[in-house]
């Protein structure tokens, strides 16, 4: 049976022992193994070549011999016998030896190239592993570089002429050099294998050898021993150059050794050429054996024409009909498998890839992927990357997995341009629906790679964003801290990580892979509904604002934290209203409202103002302008004091009291406008309105405050009057505190004005003149000025007929009706002189006495029917 146990090269052992049963004094037989026992005797006596002697240090046991071959054996085989003595003796007290034999059949030994020195390894790990042999493991070859390093121990030409008398068909026995000794065990293994390396390796068909032979007779063909007997060439080891072969064919086979030796100045070239020559030559044919030997130029030839454009398929199926792809160096498989490539993409490329396939080595991905990277990177080498992968994909079902092989080893090439990388496995998405989890391991672990794969995806009209939720999926299986930040960043968008693990620097890289990777992030996040993003994003989106792509991502801001969802977190929500702020306000008079347009749909109690504001203050922090732009965003275009917009910037003034002048800066601009009326009733600390009365021209404001407050109250007149005549301590009515008195005539009627008037002579004298000269000389207050002259005139009227029915008709002149700008009651200001004999006339009646404007007593209107007459 054959033995199972099979080695790296998946060779199978034959194996046999042969001796004698303990005690017994009969012949040898064999004892156990999985050969026949015919056939395994047939070798076993083969390999019998003498009784051990005492007398002989040099042939101590145990010796090797091996075999191609056996009397009765019809094919080759590569055989080793191993004769040992344990100390047992048999039956008679004599020692009793044991045979162990190792046997591979050609076919598979000369595929493998296995050589004597692998089966002198594979037999002494068998004898120390098992007793009973049956575990031999299958052999596995020496290379070309440790049977050259031998050869050139023993010195080339003297090797070389060994191998060419073996060639002749001498018996060569190998004998201590003279005054010297043969070496062990080992290095005797060595020395033959070396000498048979300088030979087809098709020759080990007939070629046998032995490390000891003894006084029997056999026709092994090169063997150490004490001495040679009739018809053997003896050499003594390592004394020059041994005699020269008598035929002329053999001799020119040693001398095309030594030329090739020189010429190529390496061993190693030579053993490996004939090592790989594995067809069985048969003995004797020097000839042929000279042609396989020329042949190592072949190998020169056929790779330099490759090299200059002139390779030939048929010389390389030639090429490689002689020398295994095994057999080739890196370098010389490289130049083949890229010259068969590059053919088997052409036109009529079956030969071509017939070729390939049937010398493949799965080396065959990554020389190819060299060869592409062996470039610099561009359109061209991309290109022949595709193609190679294509070529390979063709081949996948003969050689499962060269695809993703050669993929992986294009993307995963240390120090290649990672640009051309990310453009590579998108391209072989896109072109093959491929991807495998080592590449995108790569986009994981090279930014640049990542970036760059990121922005080609970018750059596709689809926008298909499924593989980068594919590679955020595969970062979620690591370790968070060997996440890139652009991956972490796109797992927020997709909701596969949190804000809390993303920063600002993770959606700088995320916005760095492409010129609209901010746009795609922002429609990704409304996709998923995630308006948190805007907070990492708030650098890029600053940025974008600042380099005039405003108005693009507005639209697409409001999308993402629409104004007014309840979902928008606070702090998002002052982010986006932030960017929207630090934008330009578009067209001439531009209005300030729209952009604080989330804050303004909370209430000024909301319990996110706080993260609001805190959002604010951490954005404005560094940012001059944009504290500016902030501050009069929220004071906005209308005071509106119960809003949230009020409470934020009163909050922002509490953490941060330096941005005071800038508020104080916003409600002057605003005070002294045409539209001050609406501000001055705004609710501010009383130390930020002494901030803004100490500047130039709001002197006015808190006098106009506190008689819009008294008149808010329904303060009585001598308060009013005194806050008014406290305000013009020079009978001098700043505008705005002429507009707030006319405000309040105007609301109240003229009959309030007579009262106020007469409250503020009472308190400075002529100061109610003043007051009336003031309204009545400004085309500002044409309607308080006529409604004054009406009442004035009522108010003349109704004297007159107080004065007839007192009889004093006639004493006081008359104003004349539509008199002039001193008309009115002010104008009565001297009291008219008694008349001798009679009462002191009464006070003038107050405010409170006359009916608002507009209404009229029976009496007056009686009075003016009269007149009329």
């Amino acid at each position: 049976m054959v033995n199972e146990d099979r080695g790296p090269d998946g060779l199978a052992a034959e194996w046999a022992v042969l001796g004698k049963h303990p005690g017994r004094s009969m012949g040898y037989e064999v004892l156990d193994g999985s050969l026949p026992e015919s056939r395994a005797q047939r070798y076993l006596w083969s390999a019998t070549t003498g009784t051990p002697d005492a007398r002989e240090p040099a042939g101590a046991l145990p010796w090797r011999v091996f075999l191609s071959g056996a009397d009765g054996e019809a094919g080759s085989v590569c055989a080793v016998v191993d004769t040992s003595w344990d100390g047992a003796k048999d039956g008679t007290g004599r020692p009793s030896y044991t045979w162990r034999l190792l046997l591979l059949e050609w076919r598979a030994a000369s595929r493998a190239g296995v050589t004597w020195t692998a089966l002198d390894r594979a037999v002494s790990r068998a004898r120390s592993g098992s007793a009973r042999f049956d575990a031999a493991p299958a052999a596995v070859r020496a290379t070309a570089a440790e049977l050259a390093d031998a050869v050139d121990r023993l010195g080339f030409e003297w090797a070389a002429g060994m191998a060419a008398l073996l060639l002749e068909g001498e018996q060569l026995v190998i004998t201590a050099p003279p005054g010297g000794t043969l070496p062990d065990l080992d290095e005797r293994v060595r020395t033959l294998d070396a000498v048979c390396s300088l030979l087809p390796y098709g020759c080990r068909a007939w070629l046998s050898g032995a490390t000891w032979t003894g006084k029997v007779e056999h026709d092994l063909r090169l063997v150490f021993a004490a001495s040679a007997r009739s018809g053997q060439q003896e050499v003594p080891l390592g004394t020059g150059r041994p005699p020269t072969p008598r035929s002329g064919t053999a001799d020119r086979y040693r001398t095309e050794l030594l030329r090739l030796r020189a010429k190529r100045g390496s061993t190693a070239d030579v053993v490996a050429h004939l090592l790989a020559a594995t067809a069985a030559l048969p003995p004797g044919d020097a000839a042929e054996a000279v042609r396989v030997l020329q042949e190592l130029d072949m190998l020169d030839s056929v790779l330099n024409d490759i090299r200059h454009g002139r390779g030939r398929v048929d010389d390389v199926q030639r090429l490689l009909e002689l020398h295994s792809v095994a057999s080739l160096d890196e370098g010389q498989l490289k130049t083949v498998v890229v010259f068969l490539a590059d053919c088997a993409l052409r036109p009529g490329a079956g030969a071509a890839q017939a070729l390939l396939t049937r010398h493949w080595t799965p080396r065959v991905p990554d020389l190819l992927a060299a060869h592409v990277v062996a470039r610099a990177s561009s359109k061209q080498t991309l290109t022949q990357a595709k193609e190679y992968l294509t070529l390979l994909l063709g081949l996948e079902e003969a050689h499962p997995g060269s695809f993703d092989r050669l993929f992986t080893a294009l993307a995963a090439t240390p120090g290649y341009d990672p640009a051309w990388v990310g453009s590579l496995v998108y391209m072989v998405e896109r072109e093959f629906g491929h991807d495998c989890e080592a590449v995108d391991r790569v986009l994981l672990d090279s930014r640049e790679a990542g970036l760059a794969w990121l922005g080609v995806l970018f750059e596709a009209r689809t926008r298909d964003l499924r593989p980068l939720s594919r590679l955020v999926a595969l970062a979620a299986e690591t370790h968070a801290d060997h996440r890139p930040g652009w991956l972490r960043f796109a797992g927020l968008l997709t909701g596969e990580f949190g804000a809390a693990e993303v920063v600002a620097t993770d959606a700088a890289e995320f916005a760095a892979g492409h010129r609209d990777a901010w746009r795609i992030a922002l429609e990704t996040a409304r996709d998923h509904g995630r308006p948190d993003v805007i907070g990492p994003m708030w650098t890029v989106l600053r940025q974008l604002v600042r380099s005039g792509g405003h108005d693009r991502m507005l639209a697409v801001l409001d999308d993402v934290a629409p104004p007014g969802a309840t979902e928008v977190p606070p702090q998002t929500a002052a982010d986006a209203d932030l960017l929207r702020v630090s934008a330009p306000i578009g067209g001439v008079g531009g209005r300030l409202a729209p952009t604080m347009g989330r804050l303004r749909q909370l209430g000024a109690d909301d319990p996110g103002l706080d993260a609001y504001t805190a959002a604010v203050v951490r954005r404005t922090e560094a940012e001059p302008e944009l504290k500016d732009r902030v501050v009069e965003a929220l004071l906005g275009d209308e005071p509106d004091p119960g809003t949230a917009c009020w409470a934020v910037l009163s909050r922002w003034m509490r953490q941060r009291p330096s941005i005071e002048p800038a508020v104080r800066a916003g409600l002057t601009r605003r005070l002294t406008s045409a539209a001050r009326a609406r501000w001055i009733n705004l609710d501010l600390p009383e130390d930020l309105v002494d901030g803004l009365v100490h500047r130039d021209g709001l002197a006015w404001l808190r006098p106009v405050r506190q008689l819009r407050a008294a008149a808010a109250d329904r303060a009585p007149l001598n308060e009013l009057g005194r806050i008014v005549a406290g305000a013009c301590p020079h009978r001098v009515f700043s505008p705005q505190l002429l507009d707030e008195v006319a405000l309040l005539v105007r609301h109240h009627g003229s009959g309030f004005a007579f009262g106020l008037t007469t409250e503020l002579d009472s308190q400075v004298h002529g100061l109610g003149l003043a007051l009336y000269r003031a309204l009545g000389g400004s085309r500002q207050y044409q309607d308080v000025r006529e409604g004054l002259i009406r009442h004035s005139l009522q108010q003349e009227s109704r004297h007159r007929v107080i004065l007839t029915a007192l009889g004093a008709a006639g004493t006081v002149p008359s104003a004349g009706v539509g008199g002039g700008a001193g008309a009115g009651p002010a104008a009565l200001s001297p009291e008219p002189r008694a008349r001798t004999g009679t009462a002191r006339p009464v006070p003038l009646p107050t405010a409170a006495d006359y009916p608002p404007a507009g209404r009229r007593s029976g009496f007056l209107s009686l009075f003016r029917k009269r007149r009329d007459s």
